[in-house]
């Protein structure tokens, strides 16, 4: 299991996000020796799939090929135990519904809002996956803005990058897009100080402290560090 089935990547990042994964001692289970036991069967390994408040759903026993055990997973997810009671699906599902539109309209920040109340509720969904796919969809257009920020920077209009990273920082409050749009912030205001420094030989030094500068304090905003590089190379 551990060599050929769980290192899938599909499986990979099923556990990774849905599931809370514990590795047990067969022989000195501890207080796991209470769920390991509902386990039918006597071959090793067992796995057993719990609710976060201990209650026991199911549970296998012995090798399971990697479309048996993501059939697994899948099916744990399916549970009534594990999913969200109908009444908070109607909402979540309304939710979605206004999220998505929120995201045509390049409501960002509603659409974040969404994810963080869609998240703050328990339970599988597929309302709540509807949501998630739009917050990383939003995230990756935050990303594109650092990058298009920098192009701005690289064209020196610093005013314009500086405008697209103070809205961008607004709508993406407390994500990592927020802490990138700071990064290149800060990137561009090393940039402008760059600029305004006289192509003169007596100069060359500090440009080049500006750009050093940004390559270790902006790595938040893999686009500026990437065009301070090129400066310095040049």
């Amino acid at each position: 299991m551990e060599s050929s089935v769980l290192p899938a990547a599909d499986i990979g990042a099923l556990l990774s996000s849905k599931f809370i994964c514990v590795k047990v001692d067969a022989d000195n289970p501890g207080p796991a020796e209470k769920v390991l036991g509902q386990v039918k069967g006597n071959t090793l390994p067992f796995y057993a799939y719990v609710t976060p408040d201990g209650k026991f759903i199911s549970g296998t026993s012995g090798f399971r090929s990697a479309k048996t055990f993501l059939a697994d997973l899948e099916g744990v997810m399916k549970n009534d135990l594990l999913r969200v009671p109908p009444d908070l699906e109607k909402k979540l599902a309304k939710m979605a519904d206004q999220a998505a539109k929120d995201a045509e309209a390049k409501k960002t920040a509603a659409v974040l809002k969404a994810f963080r109340d869609a998240e703050a509720i328990r339970g599988f969904s597929d309302s709540k996956d509807k949501i998630k796919e739009l917050y990383a969809q939003a995230v990756l257009d935050g990303q594109q803005k650092i990058k298009e920020a920098a192009d701005l920077s690289k064209e020196g209009k610093f005013e314009e990058a500086g405008a697209l990273l103070s809205a961008l920082a607004k709508d993406c409050k407390g994500t990592e897009v927020e802490r990138a749009a700071a990064a290149g912030t800060k990137a561009v205001d090393r940039l402008k100080s760059a600029a305004k420094e006289t192509e003169g030989s007596a100069k060359v030094p500090a440009n080049r402290r500006l750009y050093e500068q940004i390559v270790k304090e902006c790595k938040d905003a893999p686009p500026f560090v990437e065009l301070a590089e090129a400066r310095l190379k040049e």
